[in-house]
């Protein structure tokens, strides 16, 4: 008689052998199996199949040359789209089982935690790192606030970069590529004492840009960058290491090549005083028709903006970090600091008239410091740490051209004149946690995990809106709102309850409740709002059911989750009437929706030669209570059922390597797809904000040769499969930016 359990495993067994032909002349050879991965999702090293916890662990794929930077590691995970945000240099939308966030101004948080080496990066702009100096990447799915504490609500990116081996070696890459890129990589290991090493890193990237502009007949879209860095290892004793990391990152790349979807019917007419106004400069329409329509050439491969949305970003990164074992007991201290100030003009009509552009400015610091104990007690395994956080940031924008876009009308006695308005806003963040998560083996084949986050957090804000003013004459047509200054405090518990069985050696089965915020906060882009713009913090709670299993002598790698998602009190962008008679963007509590989902993964060692992966994700996500004016006419409307935005409902990828030897060295062949479904942009589902489906191949061919030599060729977007990313400023422009089309380069990478 079979029982319910060896059914099961029958089947998959049969599954996973249709996708598995025997190896040739390796059929029966037990040594081969794929490697063991191991991660640190939990803050500790553990096999990925023993942890209950949906994670991708991305190592052997980074070293393709088709994967450049954090946004190509979203085709190796389930339910993960990665975008640039218009609006800053580096700036990532992240969104995980639905979870995102685009905005970049500097009071808000994101809901997706990017950590790199246990530092967390309180912001998204700079998220879109290099792919350099990288061992492994972990994508952790669903709530992360027991361990990894406030705003990873949706999940988190887990970076762990090389550390010093303390031997004398390196590495150099030079390379070339489409649109006159050039780049070079260099990464140099020096022994300092017989116990202390120290590394040396840098990189440098340049390109021309990959969209023509028609008005100064350059490129757009340009790429500058350049880092260097140091980490300094030490072992003090042979129970203690110390390590100092050092790293300063300059971009002045261009913040994306820009396109105009305006038409000649969606800008707003402006001209009420009856006067001869002469016509906009360059624009496609008099003032005489009663309207200055925005050109509407722009496509994807041309734009018209009349000036480059240039930036200047300096980022500064410092890591201190010990690790002292103590019995058996593992005390590590993380010591953080990041340092980014960034300056940019940033043209919001993306056209070539001499609409409205913005001159913004910033400063962020963030200080950090954890101090954490792991160890067993009998049959528990234990987690406990401290955390403190303090932020602080530093913003100015000075918005020009303004007067084309407000109706001033007669009774205020204006003319034309160049209106510009100024906003400064400073705000800081202080954090204290406690927390504590255990795993108890209450038999051989049953543990139960517990966990909690006890977490209190204060916000302080001062700033206001500026005045309207003319920057030639002076004269103030709107006058400064009153100085504001805000704080408040919030303490949360974020706890994490698993219970997992391990069913056979090969298969363990999992479900688990866990809860994360994401913080309150003042918004700082007010704009004579009478009310206080404060909210509040918003939560999720995430239900999962999942299995780990390896087959056919650990051959093949299934893993697959189901979820369930209650996202209650979300902060949305709420538009209400200002103090200047027009209307004004506030963060609000306005809304819940309900989640849920699927994934699987699977990796597969097809043959000694042969590895392949895929992974899918199924998601639906919809608003179940969120009434509010989300378009500025003043109504109230309901808006349940409206689908979240970065919230694809499908995602797929899969790829291969392949290997081959011949006399003269070894050959690699890499290839990887991505596809994800369509998906909203605006949250209030507008239909301009829909971004098409699409599908990416990406492919690389490595030579190796003389053992240290690697010569790539590497295509990304073969299939040129463009889409554009609308951002809607309602009511008065519509711009977004195109993808990379298809682009191809060579590299030539030595080691020694």
């Amino acid at each position: 008689m079979v029982n319910g359990r060896s059914k099961i495993g029958a089947t998959l067994a049969v599954l996973a052998s249709t996708l598995l032909p025997p190896a040739a002349g390796h059929a029966q050879d037990s040594t081969l199996a794929l490697e063991e991965v191991i991660v640190t999702a939990r803050k500790r090293q553990e096999s990925l199949q023993n942890v209950p916890v949906a994670v991708t662990a991305i190592s052997a794929e980074l070293q393709q040359s088709t994967v450049r930077n954090l946004q190509d590691i979203q085709g190796f995970s389930p339910n993960i789209i990665i975008d640039k945000v218009s609006g800053t240099q580096g700036g990532a939308s992240i969104s995980i089982r639905g979870i995102s966030y685009q905005e970049v101004d500097k009071s808000l948080d994101p809901p997706i935690g990017v950590i790199v080496d246990g530092i967390y990066l309180g912001q998204n702009s700079g998220q879109i790192l290099n792919n350099f100096d990288i061992d492994r990447i972990e994508v952790i799915r669903g709530p992360q606030g027991t361990l990894f504490g406030k705003n990873t609500i949706g999940g988190a990116i887990n970076i762990i970069r090389s550390e010093p081996t303390k031997e004398l070696g390196g590495k150099v890459r030079v390379g070339t590529g489409s649109w006159d890129q050039r780049d070079f990589e260099g990464l140099l290991n020096l022994p300092v004492t017989a116990d202390g090493g120290l590394k040396l890193f840098g990189s440098r990237l340049k390109n021309d840009g990959y969209i023509d502009n028609d008005i100064y007949n350059s490129k757009a879209g340009d790429q500058n960058y350049t880092s260097y860095g140091a980490t300094f290892a030490y072992s003090v004793t042979e129970n203690l290491e110390v390590s100092l990391s050092a790293e300063h990152i300059d971009d002045k790349s261009e913040v994306g090549a820009w396109a105009n979807f305006n038409t000649f019917d969606d800008f707003t007419c402006f001209t009420t005083l009856g006067l001869d106004i002469p016509d906009v400069p360059n624009s496609t329409a008099p003032y005489g028709s009663g309207c200055a329509a925005l050109d509407t050439n722009s496509d994807k491969n041309h734009n018209s903006q009349n000036a480059p949305n240039w930036a200047n970003v300096h980022n500064d990164y410092y890591n201190l970090t010990a690790n002292w074992q103590l019995g058996d007991w593992l005390l590590t201290s993380i010591t953080g600091y990041v340092n980014r100030n960034e300056s940019q003009r940033l043209e919001y009509d993306a056209s070539a008239n001499e609409f409205l552009y913005v001159l913004a400015s910033a400063n962020y610091e963030q200080t950090s410091q954890e101090l954490r104990l792991n160890g067993q007690i009998g049959d528990v395994n234990l987690t406990a740490g401290l955390y403190y956080w303090y932020s602080e940031h530093k913003q100015v924008q000075d918005s020009y051209d303004m007067w084309y876009y407000f109706g001033f009308n007669e009774a205020m006695g204006l003319g034309p004149g160049e209106i510009s308005q100024n906003l400064t806003g400073r705000g800081d963040n202080t954090s204290y946690a406690g927390f504590i998560n255990g795993d108890w083996a209450i038999t051989d084949r049953w543990v139960l995990n517990l966990g909690g986050r006890y977490s209190w957090e204060e916000k302080t804000f001062k700033g206001g809106p500026g005045a309207y003013d003319n920057v030639f004459t002076g004269e103030v047509f709107i006058p400064a709102g009153p100085v504001r200054h805000l704080d408040d405090n919030w303490t949360e518990f974020t706890p994490r309850v698993a219970l997992q069985y391990e069913m056979t050696d090969e298969m363990m089965l999992f479900g688990s409740y866990s809860k994360g915020y994401k913080s309150g906060g003042f918004f700082a882009r007010t704009q004579y709002i009478e009310t206080l713009n404060s909210y509040d913090p918003e939560y999720v709670d995430t239900y999962e059911l999942g299995m780990k299993s390896q087959w056919l002598e650990n051959r093949l790698r299934f893993n697959s989750t189901l979820f369930y998602s209650e996202y209650s009190d979300k902060q949305e962008d709420i538009i209400v009437p200002d103090d200047s008679g027009a209307v004004g963007t506030i963060v609000a509590n306005a809304s819940d929706v309900e989640m849920y989902g699927a994934e699987i993964e699977l990796n597969a060692l097809v043959t000694p030669n042969l590895i392949a992966y895929l992974q899918a994700g199924y998601l639906n996500s919809e608003y179940g209570d969120f009434e509010a004016d989300i378009n500025g006419d003043g109504v109230i409307t309901d808006n349940s059922g409206l689908t979240l935005r970065n919230s694809p409902e499908s995602t797929f990828g899969t790829g291969l390597t392949y290997n081959y030897n011949i006399d003269l060295g070894e050959f690699a062949f890499h290839y990887n797809y991505f596809w994800r479904d369509k998906y909203q942009s605006i949250f209030d589902n507008n239909p301009l904000g829909k971004v098409k489906a699409a599908g990416f191949h990406n492919a690389s061919i490595d030579f190796t040769f003389r053992e240290n030599y690697v010569l790539s060729v590497y295509g990304r977007n073969l299939g040129n499969e463009r889409y554009a990313r609308p951002v809607l400023i309602t009511p008065v422009s519509n711009f977004g930016q195109y993808n990379e089309p298809r682009n191809y380069g060579v590299e030539l990478t030595a080691r020694f």
